[in-house]
């Protein structure tokens, strides 16, 4: 049993009041006399008892520090602990011990995978890399187009608005409205190029850059990124599917549902010229230096180069053959790309053909996992080669990425939750890589290390790799293949993009619907 140590203290004492500690009864049992409290007393060593080491026992969980405050500021306290010896170590030192251990060990581990963490511009190990996802809401309906120059992001939507995003910020920074029919295609103009448009225009002078925007409802539109404003609306008599811009010409050539051509003075807002360029829907306009590429829906591409503010055809896919002499199935074209003199194409097949426009020779390379598949949209950045594809089985999208020299197969973006993607585009900045994904949603991919592009919200994906993209693509362009692939997309198109009960399906509306 443990000695006890029973304190009497003054009634009624107030607590501002002197206490005199000498005149305070104390009882102690007789097996412990009170020790002297001089300093000239030193602790003598003895035998400890049963009780001595039970109250050695609990004083001992106090450390040091604490005992001399207590001894210095309780008048109560008059037990004296028998000092420690110099091996013992209190739990409060042996906590702040472990504390400052576990907080140099995550300084180490920070280290270690900041310097194991592989670049986001090289390449080659964009297989080990880490992607964020963060999905952005803004739009009320399918996003038909997307665009990007630096972190400046426009997306158009059968909603009637385009959108501008500040990809630093991760955030919707202004909506266009002013289209009455869905918008279905949108250019971001650099700004020496919108410079150059508000001079011949006679516009007032701009501090952000202007946004070219093709919409069903027969118009095309010129907007200031800046302030939102529609500097210029001119009505072309027939839905715009596609929209580009020429800046040494000076010429808006836009793409109608009826596979018509058309160039636009940009000082006058004229039509210049008109062409029927195709039977059937305009589905891609691409200008890369001086020429002019087109795609559609009817599986032609045709190249033009402009004089005197005129399209001039230089080329035509029709009758072009496979690098291996075998026959192409002519599908309707749904993405198109331009790269290292390679026009890169997709359809509603399972390959992305890459076609020499110079001698008419069309290779392929696999871009669908999966028996049935589309590739809606391609893009080209910074040696970069984006494909999107769509599953038909599973419905669900994704983005393989390859080197835009030689066309290696990188790795795929695919976080099981994306949906059908009708546009891809991407940027590179400073320190990050970010590539949008727009269709039933719009999604960022983020690879980067800077956490200022990272948001709370944002979903930590690793890229898959499919070794089926790495071997030879397989060949589909027969007719059997073509027939299966149509009845699939016109099956699944019906469940993904719904349109409402009752409302027409022009052919303009085609181009972003499977047929």
């Amino acid at each position: 049993m443990c000695t006890n140590v029973t304190l009497v203290t003054p009634e009624d004492v107030e607590d501002d009041s002197y206490v005199d500690v000498e005149g305070l009864e104390v009882e102690i049992s007789e097996e412990i006399s009170t020790p002297d409290r001089t300093e000239d007393n030193i602790p003598v060593e003895k035998e400890v008892s049963t009780d001595d080491a039970c109250l050695e026992q609990n004083q001992t969980k106090l450390t040091p520090e604490r005992e001399t405050e207590i001894e210095r500021n309780n008048p109560y306290h008059v037990s004296q602990r028998t000092p420690l010896r110099g091996d013992n170590v209190s739990d409060s030192q042996n906590q702040q011990k472990e504390k400052t251990k576990s907080k140099q060990s995550k300084k180490s581990h920070s280290q270690l995978d900041t310097e194991n963490t592989p670049s986001v511009f090289d390449l080659s190990n964009w297989r080990n890399s880490v992607f964020y996802v963060t999905e952005l809401e803004g739009h009320n309906d399918l996003i038909t187009s997307s665009d990007i120059q630096g972190t400046m992001l426009v997306t158009a939507s059968r909603d009637t608005t385009v959108k501008v995003w500040d990809m630093k910020e991760m955030r919707e920074v202004r909506s266009l409205g002013g289209h009455t029919g869905g918008v279905n295609a949108v250019v971001l103009i650099p700004t020496s190029s919108s410079n150059n448009i508000c001079k011949k225009a006679g516009f007032p002078s701009t501090k952000g850059q202007l946004i070219l925007s093709g919409s069903s409802d027969c118009s095309f539109k010129l907007w200031c990124s800046a302030t939102g404003e529609v500097r210029r609306s001119t009505y072309t008599f027939s839905p715009v599917t596609c929209v580009g811009y020429h800046n040494s010409a000076s010429v808006i050539i836009t793409g109608s549902d009826g596979g018509k051509l058309e160039t636009w003075d940009v000082q006058s807002s004229k039509s210049l010229q008109s062409l029927r360029a195709f039977a059937d829907s305009v589905s891609g306009i691409q200008i890369h230096e001086t020429h002019v590429f087109v795609s559609s829906l009817d599986g032609i591409i045709k190249v033009y180069e402009v004089n005197s503010q005129q399209l001039q055809c230089v080329f035509e896919s029709e009758g072009t053959r496979s690098t291996d002499g075998s026959a192409l199935c002519c599908r309707g074209i749904r993405g198109m790309t331009i790269s290292n003199g390679l026009v890169y194409y997709g359809d509603d097949g399972p390959n992305v053909k890459a076609l020499n426009w110079k001698s008419g020779l069309v290779h392929k390379l696999g871009n669908h996992n999966e028996e049935f598949g589309i590739t809606d949209s391609l893009a080209c950045c910074e040696g970069l080669l984006l494909a999107s594809a769509f599953c038909l089985d599973k419905g669900l999208g994704y983005i393989n990425v390859r080197s835009a020299e030689g066309e290696k197969y990188l790795c795929s973006l695919d976080d099981g939750e994306t949906d059908r993607i009708m546009s891809i585009c991407s940027s590179k900045l400073s320190d990050s890589w970010v590539i949008i994904s727009a269709g039933v949603q719009l999604k960022v991919w983020n690879q980067t290390s800077n956490a200022r592009y990272i948001r709370p919200d944002a979903r930590r994906v690793k890229p898959s790799y499919y070794l089926g993209l790495t071997k030879s693509p397989r060949h589909s362009d027969v007719e059997s293949d073509l027939e299966s692939s149509e009845s699939e997309s016109e099956l699944k198109s019906d469940d993904l993009i719904d349109d409402e009960p009752g409302a027409p399906s022009p052919s303009w509306k085609s181009w972003c619907v499977v047929v």
